[in-house]
């Protein structure tokens, strides 16, 4: 029954989004979630407790992907901000992931067999605290980026599930933006900016796909690249002031794209 909601909820928005969908399309079953705070928060673990337990991020390659992707969303805004300047600004990215993401990552890390990257996490924020020359940020950025790529590894490479993982993170940057963002006028910066980070992340994990994996299926990657270089223009920068002309229809729709093509692989 859940699942039925979920299905017709997903197709809904993609229709209102002017997706078009062949009948294949609309009898998977579709895992779309409403665009709400606690809803997001149960999909992905956005927030301090979420809703995603220990156990799913255990078992769940997905939600483990996601939750990775959320931590480095907050990190590359974080380190983008601090090389414009923005330090303050970098600060408040810099402390989320440590604080609400991270700890309920750290069981499923170890039950994978992985490393933790408390020492590196842990070091990067507080260089970017202490305001440390930007060559000793970029390298803690570095060693950072490496600890969470060697988790990432821990997940078996499944096109599919990095596509869904994809979808996770465009949704929950919908959400964001959508706080950021209304009627075209900025009123939550740090919002704007995490959409931005985990839309960043999300692109990136799809470039990132070894040859192999993309080769399974070229016209489905080619197809997602697509959707995700369309929300370039969302973000005409980073700190805006005033208006944007932005809307989080636009992201809402390119997940319902995004998680349809995955589902049909």
């Amino acid at each position: 029954m859940q699942e039925n909601r979920k299905k017709w909820l997903s197709i809904g928005v993609a229709l209102a989004s002017g997706i078009s969908l062949n009948a294949s399309a609309a009898d998977m079953s579709h895992d779309m979630h409403s665009a709400t705070d606690n809803m997001v928060m149960a999909a992905t673990g956005e927030g301090e407790g979420g809703g995603v337990t220990e156990t799913d991020l255990k078992t769940n390659d997905v939600a483990f992907l996601t939750r990775l992707g959320l931590i480095r969303g907050h990190l590359l805004v974080g380190y983008e901000l601090y090389k414009q300047g923005q330090v303050d600004m970098a600060i408040t990215h810099m402390k989320h992931p440590r604080d609400e993401l991270y700890a309920g990552l750290v069981p499923s890390i170890e039950y994978r067999g992985g490393e933790r990257f408390d020492d590196a996490l842990s070091s990067l924020a507080d260089k970017v605290t202490n305001k440390a020359p930007q060559a000793e940020v970029d390298k803690a950025y570095e060693q950072l980026e490496s600890g969470i790529k060697a988790a990432e590894a821990l997940v078996k490479v499944d096109l599919k599930n990095v596509l869904l993982s994809i979808n996770e993170l465009i949704e929950t940057a919908a959400e964001e933006y959508a706080l950021g963002v209304e009627n075209g006028k900025l009123i939550n910066l740090h919002e704007y900016q995490d959409a931005y980070g985990f839309t960043q992340i999300a692109k990136r994990r799809l470039e990132q796909l070894p040859k192999a994996t993309r080769k399974e299926s070229a016209n489905t990657v080619k197809q997602v690249e697509g959707y995700l270089a369309e929300l370039t223009d969302l973000w005409p920068t980073i700190a805006p002031e005033g208006d944007v002309d932005g809307d989080a229809s636009k992201l809402y729709g390119t997940a319902a794209r995004i998680e349809i093509s995955a589902l049909g692989l």
